[in-house]
């Protein structure tokens, strides 16, 4: 989930989220991109040195180059760095920015984890390896995110660190606990009386992964069989609604007015907004489970300051810095010790203190396996989705 906050309730990445038509992209591009990208070999761990200031050209969601956090404020001032962003609207915008030979130069960009085996390899490598030594506060965020299988797919690929995780939040179920009973199963708001009560904010990819879970599948490698299964149990669900939600902002007004009273697809931060706005509303994960996103910084081919984003990252990760960053985005946290800086609800809205099992229930995943024989590809969700999202 362009989209990080203008304000928490408005312009969301949650909000606007797209992840989608990098993979459809990839098949008519992939000649231009090889040329592009590199020479085949395996990319170097680049020199860094520590000639920190200067200007540090950012390309991701707005939000994330911290502007809610005062800390970071405060340590680019000390160090002469200025950051110049370019907000994207989509992932692709990274891709085609890059590839694009823009004079700008960008040092700084995040991908959404399904993108780190595509952005690391050829044809597209457009990240370089990162050199760890210079970013000591990676060492300390939790070991989900440091080591394991999810590490090992998504940011640590092949035994070079090419990404490092910062933001991340839940898919959930919110609903007005004054107005329904806990429901115990995503299908339970395909109960008759709650048509036209249930609120959803469309993302193709959020659709069919959650689709797929709460199925049974193996996420997200869906046979074709499979595959109509969930689009079937999609149209269940857009029959539950009037019309999608824009943004997450949007969906949190409609739980407060009560013109809906659950979501599917949610998000847990949802809760906390609606209860600043006095509304009682709970999200929670239901018996199938659910699945988690999550973003990290990279370091593009293109960057002329390296030693500068090198730090700027570092500082990033500090327990200080991630903490008000989470406050501000309602996003969760990679270190611990930024748990024990943030408010006593935000602590609340993971169990920081057993996240591998959150984990196990929320997990992180990647897009179908490309090219593997009897697979439904990400492209045709994409294109599924465009009929369900129109009510065909």
């Amino acid at each position: 989930m362009a989209e990080m906050p203008m304000n928490a309730q408005g312009l969301t990445r949650r909000g606007l989220l797209r992840r989608g038509g990098l993979l459809a992209a990839l098949a008519v591009s992939a000649p231009t991109l090889l040329a592009a990208c590199g020479d085949g070999k395996s990319a170097a761990v680049p020199a860094v040195g520590d000639k920190v200031g200067g200007a540090l050209n950012f390309l991701s969601w707005e939000g994330y180059d911290l502007t809610g956090s005062q800390k970071m404020k405060a340590w680019q001032g000390a160090k002469s760095v200025k950051v110049n962003p370019t907000y994207i609207s989509t992932s692709d915008d990274i891709l085609a920015k890059i590839k694009s030979g823009s004079s700008v130069g960008y040092d700084l960009i995040t991908y959404y984890q399904a993108y780190g085996p595509l952005y690391s390899k050829q044809p597209l490598e457009i990240i370089e390896p990162l050199d760890l030594a210079h970013i000591p506060n990676a060492a300390k965020l939790f070991p989900f995110f440091r080591e394991g299988d999810a590490a090992a797919k998504f940011w640590n690929i092949e035994g070079k660190q090419w990404g490092i995780p910062m933001f991340w939040s839940a898919t959930t179920l919110d609903y007005r606990t004054d107005r329904m009973p806990k429901p115990e199963s995503w299908l339970d708001l395909l109960k008759p009386e709650f048509k036209g009560k249930i609120g959803w904010v469309p993302d193709a990819t959020a659709a069919f992964t959650l689709g797929g879970r709460i199925l049974g599948f193996d996420v997200p490698n869906y046979t074709q069989d499979q595959f109509k299964q969930i689009v079937d149990l999609l149209r269940r669900f857009r029959g539950q609604i009037k019309g999608f939600a824009p943004s997450f902002g949007d969906l949190t007004n409609q739980l407060v007015s009560g013109e809906v009273i659950a979501s599917f697809a949610g998000w847990s931060t949802v809760a906390l907004w609606a209860g600043d706005k006095g509304a009682k509303v709970e999200s929670i994960i239901p018996k199938e489970g659910t699945y988690t996103s999550c973003d990290a910084w990279a370091v593009p081919k293109t960057t002329r300051n390296r030693d500068t984003t090198y730090a700027w990252v570092n500082e990033a990760l500090s327990p200080e810095v991630q903490a008000e960053t989470a406050v501000a985005l309602g996003t969760g946290v990679t270190s611990p010790e930024a748990v024990k800086l943030l408010p006593a609800k935000q602590q609340k809205l993971y169990p920081y203190d057993n996240l591998d099992e959150f984990f196990t229930r929320a997990p992180v995943f990647g897009f179908p396996d490309k090219g593997r024989s009897g697979i439904v590809q990400h492209e045709e969700w994409l294109s599924e989705w465009s009929n369900i999202q129109g009510g065909a």
